[in-house]
């Protein structure tokens, strides 16, 4: 037993030196396909104090337009996750395998599902921003594709993990599917529900900041505009009151979760 410790010892010893050798190699190789020219970076990096000071001279000057684009991207996290929570219950409801009242449909429902969670939330609001145009409503209706992804998938383990003594009691005094979820289901899995949503509120806020500056709207606009015009001190003030926000937003989530 204790001649094979050296060797197991020298066998990871060599792993990890292989390892080791393949991740510089990796790295190596990473670089000369990028074609970075370090002399320019290094000449530009010596003018980063110049920029940082441009940076901390907050831009203030449009106040109320950032806010006013904040309360939009907010509003379309909202309604987004509305809209997308009542979709999702319907297709939980019927895509979970102990109360689907057809079998086949829970099996299309949870690969439907997966392709939409597969998509990224920028090629969802990409795609409908080409169809729909501009604005608000393509936010909306881009934001609800992974919303409903991410819902549905998770409602249905809720349900799923509902007591079969609870189903089969119910059935058994002649319920039907409708009163099995009301009467049967939402009392058992209304507080994981509850807790799915709160999470995902964090999650759409996020987005909708992010998926303005691809065309959306909101204060994500506002971001891609000030990059654009080299406004420093605005981008500063923007990107301080985005933080601002996910910090109070995940805050509230967090005393949201403990309360339920």
């Amino acid at each position: 037993m204790l001649k094979d410790i050296p060797l197991t010892q020298k066998k990871d010893r060599i792993r990890t030196i292989v390892i080791t050798i393949a991740a510089i190699v990796l790295f190596v190789v990473s670089v000369n396909l990028l074609n970075l020219d370090m002399v320019t970076f290094i000449s530009r990096f010596e003018q980063s104090g110049e920029v940082v000071k441009h940076f901390l001279a907050l831009d203030t000057s449009d106040v109320g337009e950032v806010f006013a684009q904040l309360l939009l991207s907010l509003s379309m996290a909202i309604a987004s996750l509305f809209l997308g929570a009542i979709i999702s219950f319907i297709l939980a409801c019927l895509g979970a395998d102990n109360i689907s009242p057809l079998p086949f449909l829970s099996a299309v429902i949870k690969g439907v599902m997966s392709v939409i969670r597969a998509i990224p939330s920028l090629v969802w609001i990409l795609m409908i921003v080409a169809s729909l145009g501009f604005g608000s409503m393509a936010g909306i209706i881009g934001m609800m594709f992974p919303t409903v992804g991410y819902l549905t998938k998770s409602f249905i383990s809720s349900i799923e993990e509902v007591p079969i003594q609870v189903i089969e009691t119910m059935k058994s005094t002649g319920a039907n599917w409708f009163q099995l979820i009301q009467e049967g289901i939402l009392p058992n899995v209304s507080k994981s529900f509850l807790n799915w949503l709160a999470i995902r509120v964090e999650g759409n806020v996020a987005e909708s900041i992010s998926l303005g500056m691809v065309g959306a709207g909101g204060i994500g606009t506002l971001l891609t505009r000030a990059i654009s015009s080299y406004n420093y001190g605005r981008i500063t003030f923007i990107v301080l009151t985005i933080f601002c926000t996910m910090f109070a937003v995940e805050m509230l989530v967090t005393r949201a979760k403990k309360a339920i």
